[in-house]
């Protein structure tokens, strides 16, 4: 999947740490699993993307 963001520095940065500090609270042990991959996943894309600025 490909998916293209316009962030200024400081919105990369907040979506950065909102990926870093949030945590899944559903009753739902998978669906938290899914939502702290998908997380780790665009922290991951954030940061390469960011290096190649």
């Amino acid at each position: 999947m490909h998916i293209e963001f316009d962030l200024n520095q400081n919105d990369l940065e907040a979506l950065l740490r909102h990926c870093q500090a949030y945590r899944p609270t559903s009753s739902d042990p998978r669906e938290n699993q899914r939502l702290q991959d998908a997380l780790e996943a665009l922290e991951q894309a954030l940061v390469e993307a960011n290096a190649t600025r």
